[in-house]
């Protein structure tokens, strides 16, 4: 018999506070809560446990003993539906009497029978321990209610150590929503991060001293039969999973690798809601676009230069060893790119990105998101195979359009000829999974080659920009004479007006296999 036993669905949200939590005062949380109580203060340590091989880890499941004074209370985590933007966990809590986890304290039958099998329970060790200080409170929130813990202590395992810094809001009654509302409020006067990772992923982190690394997207699967809004829907947990899973590696090392991928997952994004344009509510579609475009421009500089000392600075010091200018030009642009790559750091500890995400997020669950009146309604329900039909012939005309007069375009023309190419590819990865898979990654290799031609003619002209500013420094440091100053900027000209010779040079044959392919979509 399990007394004391209780299984409940958690659905939380997470605010990490990058400082972990030194510059908050429970006394203030409380007024911006605006929470009719003192907190509740409680010491808390937890264990928590695992297999040998992480067998619960590998099973996305958490094992701990939390212990209160005298009292124990085992609990076990099992991954729940998911909620965009929040933590979602079957939780089976039971209070114990000994310090080693119980498996009669799980109150599910098909659960404990698979323990038993694999015999978990006889195999589970202690990894790592939290300590901390936790203040609560319970507030209403529209009809709900939410419980608000402010945790500050640490993660220990072994003799390594992680501060822990965080705002959990879980909700105990009503709708995910007040959730949101309330987080929203909030990071608008705390500096908060939304957090990703659970305290038990963490203490994983640091026992196997796991660094963060930079992450692709993950290929979409678009359902055959779906329709355009839910098309949409899939895009942007698409592009938000990417923006996440790359937050890690960028706070732990400002990863250059980490950025790009960021900076992808932005264009993906914001080509995205180009192509849904018009089923989208205005409103929404205002937010996002605004967010976006202001989030590309804090991580821009960074990859920018990345590109720039990579392609041509580098190259040049080792083609013109001994040139005094061109070293110097390189360590300026090196101290540049660590500003910059700092700059996007911290563009993730901005309230602004957080208030982001979290609006996104409720325009997700809420469908908030999708436009009003006839027209819309009938685009967000006309089938995503139609609709993306649609949508690649008119990118495919306005594409050859312009790029068939490419002899003739100006640098200004082959640029808009290279975003409209890029617009293209995205729109069709896209919606790959709609269609036979070799026409299309044929019709994807074919706009990559359009891309690597006009690529370097995009990097120059944004190089020009940065040199600007890069010689600028150097003026001002007195670190060059005028003389030197002006052999640069001939030198680095030159070397690029070489490079775009030699891209664009192929350009002809590249364009002409390109308007060879066959549609992979039909075309009405």
């Amino acid at each position: 018999m399990r007394l004391g036993t209780m299984k409940n669905r958690e659905i939380e949200l997470k605010l990490s506070l990058p400082d972990g939590g030194e510059g908050l005062r429970p006394a203030a949380l409380r007024r911006l809560l605006g929470a009719s109580k003192p907190a509740q203060v409680q010491e808390l340590e937890t264990t928590y446990f695992d297999t040998p091989d992480s067998w619960l880890k590998r099973h996305g499941m958490a094992l701990r003993i939390r212990r209160n004074g005298r009292q124990r209370i085992q609990t076990l985590k099992v991954p729940g539906d998911a909620v965009d933007g929040l933590q979602s966990f079957v939780e089976f809590e039971t209070e114990i009497k000994v310090a080693r986890p119980q498996i009669d304290a799980v109150a599910d039958a098909k659960l404990r029978r698979r323990f038993e099998k694999e015999r978990i329970f006889d195999k589970v060790r202690p990894l790592f321990t939290t300590r901390f200080e936790r203040a609560g409170w319970l507030i209403k929130r529209g009809e709900s209610e939410i419980e608000v813990a402010f945790d500050r202590g640490e993660i220990s395992a072994r003799a390594a150590r992680l501060p822990i810094g965080e705002i959990e809001l879980e909700l105990k009654a009503g709708e995910p929503v007040d959730l949101f509302h309330c987080a929203e409020r909030l990071v608008e006067d705390v500096p908060a991060r939304l957090g990703l990772a659970t305290k038990a992923a963490r203490g994983y982190a640091l026992i196997e001293g796991a660094q963060a690394v930079p992450v692709r997207a993950v290929p979409m699967e678009l359902p055959r039969k779906g329709r355009a809004g839910d098309a949409f829907a899939i895009l942007v947990r698409n592009c938000l999973d990417q923006l996440r899973a790359n937050e890690a590696a960028i706070a732990q090392s400002e990863d250059d690798e980490a950025i790009h991928q960021f900076r992808v997952a932005i264009r993906r994004f914001r080509a995205g809601i180009g192509a849904f344009r018009e089923l989208i509510d205005d409103g929404a579609h205002a937010g996002m676009s605004i967010d976006l475009r202001w989030l590309q421009r804090q991580f821009g500089p960074a990859r920018d230069l990345d590109v720039l000392i990579a392609d041509t600075l580098v190259p040049m010091q080792i083609r013109l060893r001994g040139q005094k200018p061109i070293a110097a030009l390189l360590e300026t642009a090196e101290s540049a790119r660590t500003e910059a790559r700092r700059q996007a750091h911290l563009a993730l500890e901005n309230p602004r990105y957080a208030v982001m995400l979290l609006q996104i997020y409720r325009q997700l669950l809420t469908d908030s998101w999708r436009g009003q009146g006839t027209d819309a309604a009938d685009g967000l329900n006309m089938p995503v195979r139609d609709f993306a039909d649609a949508w690649l012939s008119r990118a495919h005309k306005r594409l050859v359009r312009l790029g068939g007069e490419h002899a003739a375009l100006s640098e200004v023309d082959l640029h808009r000829l290279r975003l409209l190419g890029k617009k293209m590819r995205y729109g069709a990865q896209a919606f790959a999974s709609l269609y036979p898979s070799k026409r299309t990654e044929k019709y994807l290799l074919h706009l990559g080659d359009i891309q690597d031609h006009l690529g370097s003619l995009n990097d120059a002209v944004v190089g020009r920009h940065l040199l600007v500013d890069l010689i600028g420094r150097l003026e001002r440091a007195g670190a060059l004479s005028q003389q030197e100053i002006g052999q640069l900027e001939g030198i680095v000209l030159g070397w690029q007006s070489h490079r775009i010779a030699q891209d664009l040079g192929g350009f002809q044959e590249t364009w002409e296999a390109f308007r060879m392919q066959k549609k992979f979509w039909r075309d009405n």
